[in-house]
């Protein structure tokens, strides 16, 4: 922006202002003024090849007050600018340095020079002053400058354009041999599957036996923790376990009021004799009470509690069906059939 304000003032200013400031006694690269910049310039390197990327840097160091700008349209054949960029840096006591960095080429070769840069500036009147850098001489070569007689190639040998290539032929035969091993191995797996499937699973050990061997291991604990309610809460758990095995439902997330209606509905009437639905509810009602109300129970209570589950479980388990008498044996064996 300063920059464009800048330039736009230059335009402004009369031709015999110009004049005036060309008028002042410089010499390249030295100040005309006390306070004129001090300019000066540098290329990164001053041997290249034609077409080569040169970075000349001109830098003006002056009081921060003296606005210091470099025209949009320079002059520097025969180089070409390619892209600049400004860098300004507060020194202190007063000064400014401010770096304009060009990018420059060239395409023709030889020795050639950098001219001059003009870079303006405004004097404390206002006036339009400028300083001028010094030129900068380069030696630009020829990429085949070290050929005395440069000549084409001559013309290469024939290239075959049609080869064999067998890579894709490879690549497709090991898919379809992986793909085969795979589909042989899916069929492998699934008769193993369908083998292990017609084979006779073994059989379902009864509720009530696998009940009974667990509150026999429980029973061993008791006594061996001064805190029963553990014990109470595991006795609860395979008591629920079991009425659920046995009568085929699941038992284990149904409150105590939701496991005894489901058991009302589910225990034929010819099974009820010795197991009382209401003793049931009532044991686990009092289990729900050291669970929920976290009632701390005595031993003898624990105790009674195992005996109850036991007595739960010997009166619901199945029973023997009683044997079918056949009727040519009671014949023989009654009085008349003699």
């Amino acid at each position: 922006m300063i920059q464009w304000i800048l330039a736009t003032l230059l335009a402004a200013v009369p031709p015999d202002a110009g004049a005036h400031a060309d008028a002042q006694p410089s010499a390249l690269g030295a100040p005309a003024r006390a306070d004129a910049p001090t300019v000066t310039a540098r290329v990164d390197k001053t041997e290249a090849h034609v077409g080569d990327a040169l970075h000349l840097s001109i830098t003006a160091v002056g009081p921060i007050t003296t606005p210091v700008i470099l025209p949009e349209n320079i002059d520097l054949s025969p180089f070409t600018e390619l892209s600049r960029h400004l860098e300004e840096k507060d020194l202190g006591d007063g000064k400014m340095r401010r770096e304009f960095a060009l990018t420059v080429a060239t395409y023709e070769p030889g020795a050639r020079e950098i001219p001059a840069v003009e870079v303006t500036y405004f004097g404390k009147g206002g006036e339009v002053l400028s300083a001028h850098t010094q030129p900068i001489a380069v030696t630009i070569t020829s990429l085949i400058a070290n050929e005395p007689e440069p000549k084409l190639k001559e013309n290469a040998g024939p290239v075959p354009v049609i080869q064999r290539d067998y890579l894709y032929a490879y690549i497709a035969g090991g898919l379809a041999a992986a793909g085969l091993g795979a589909a042989l191995a899916l069929l492998i797996r699934r008769r193993l599957r369908e083998r292990a499937a017609r084979r006779p699973a073994a059989p379902r050990r009864p509720a009530h036996e696998v009940a009974l061997e667990r509150l026999d291991r429980l029973g061993a604990r008791l006594g061996t923790s001064d805190d029963l309610r553990p014990f109470i809460f595991e006795l609860s758990e395979i008591i629920r376990e079991y009425l659920g095995a046995r009568f085929s439902f699941d038992s284990l997330e149904l409150t105590t009021e939701e496991l005894v209606l489901r058991l009302r509905r589910r225990v034929p009437i010819q099974e009820m004799r010795g197991f009382v639905l209401g003793e049931v509810e009532g044991w686990l009602a009092g289990c729900d009470l050291v669970k929920f109300a976290k009632v701390s129970p005595s031993m003898a209570e624990a105790r009674g509690a195992l005996e109850t589950g036991i007595r739960i479980v010997e009166s619901s388990r199945p029973r023997p069906e009683p044997p079918v008498p056949d009727p040519g044996v009671d014949a023989a064996s009654s009085p008349g059939g003699a």
